[in-house]
């Protein structure tokens, strides 16, 4: 089904230029990619909105169009567009460019690209570290080993060799940019010998072969913060692959996984410890050390007749809130240590007590507290 290129940015057939530019910055803000990542709909929608600018922002196009239709402006751009809104970072061309100044630049941190000498930035890099909920506590200064590609030392990223520069480009002239003409229509597109740098390198670097980059293993010190999550991610900007010839690195991204403890779970802030106390304690109430993350302990009193199970808060001895103030909590669970072995005296006593809760002895060795203690008889 043809698309309605007027329908699809919301302006009249007789609207001005002006009136299609600011229709299409609006709607390419809303449905750009990185605004709704994962959704093919506003991907489609995207693409769709770019087509219809592309031809309603060109005075030749435009009237062609409306003259024949769809088909007559997509006659000869099977080398060209692709449907693919020009004007961002991957996709080339420069009309949006025009549209949107410097707008893109400021919001989207992407390099307009204006005159096709726009030189792509390096590789993102990924990397996946593990650290214990200790450095989650403290935050640490962590080491990374990593093979990546780095600009060239020798001919510092320009691929040409020490003492000679670059040289324009004989077939656009400079320009990173040749024109197309094909029947009616002239498109523009980057330079297959300078691949739309507009300078190539005559004299090559020896050690990077003209490439301008090298693979050289990283090594490098990334702060942790305190607080950080098991499966946050850290960028760090400019650490990752050099960019071709001079242009600026991609990024690191860094996935932390905080390792289990044995001593502690985690919950967002808070922290939980199970403690064992005695038979007694928990009757009669008392109080038991407990240790924090931070290495040191703090005593938590436990009230009489406590529950196995039972769970006692003290507020500040969690884990520091990420980017913020103070820690959450340390909350301390009950476990009721019943004694596997008695000597003499404890059995006499304990007998003396379980008389006492139950004179007529129906339930004499008949599971709870006691029955775990004597055993069933």
């Amino acid at each position: 089904m043809a698309n309605d290129y007027y329908g699809l940015l919301g302006v009249a057939r007789n609207a001005t230029e002006a009136e299609i530019k600011s229709a299409y910055r609006k709607l390419a803000m809303k449905h750009h990619p990185d605004r709704n990542p994962g959704s093919k709909e506003s991907e489609e929608t995207f693409k769709k909105i770019g087509a219809a600018y592309e031809v309603l922002s060109d005075v030749k196009k435009r009237k062609l169009y409306d003259q024949y239709g769809e088909a007559a402006v997509n006659a000869g751009a099977s080398g060209g567009f692709g449907g693919v809104p020009p004007g961002f970072e991957g996709f080339g061309g420069a009309d949006v460019n025009e549209a949107f100044g410097d707008l893109f630049e400021n919001f989207f941190g992407a390099a307009s690209g204006r005159g096709g000498r726009r030189r792509a930035a390096g590789a993102d890099l990924k990397y996946e570290t593990d650290i214990s909920l200790e450095d989650a506590f403290t935050g640490s200064q962590l080491p990374l080993k990593f093979p990546r590609v780095e600009s060239c030392a020798t001919c510092g990223g320009s691929g040409a060799k020490p003492g000679t520069h670059l040289k324009r480009c004989a077939q656009c002239r400079g320009s990173g940019r040749i024109q197309l003409s094909q029947g009616f229509f002239s498109m523009a597109q980057a330079c297959p010998r300078c691949r739309g740098e507009g300078q190539v390198v005559e004299d090559p670097c020896k050690d990077c072969r003209g490439q301008g980059r090298v693979r050289r293993e990283a090594d490098l010190k990334i702060k942790i913060p305190p607080g950080i999550y098991d499966g946050a991610t850290l960028r760090i900007s400019g650490e990752g692959e050099a960019g071709p010839h001079g242009a600026g690195a991609g990024d690191l991204y860094v996935h932390i996984k905080v390792k289990a403890d044995p001593r502690f779970e985690r919950r967002e802030d808070d922290l939980t410890a199970v403690t064992g106390i005695d038979v007694a304690t928990a009757a009669l109430g008392g109080s038991v050390d407990v240790p924090t993350i931070d290495g040191e302990s703090v005593r938590v009193k436990i009230p009489s007749g406590a529950q196995a199970g039972a769970t006692f808060r003290v507020r500040e001895k969690g884990m520091p809130r990420l980017h913020g103030r103070g820690r959450g909590d340390l909350l301390v669970q009950v476990r009721v240590d019943v004694p596997r072995e008695l000597t003499a005296r404890q059995r006499e006593l304990l007998e003396e007590l379980r008389k006492s809760f139950d004179p007529d002895g129906a339930a004499k060795g008949d599971g709870g507290v006691f029955g775990r203690i004597f055993g069933k008889e």
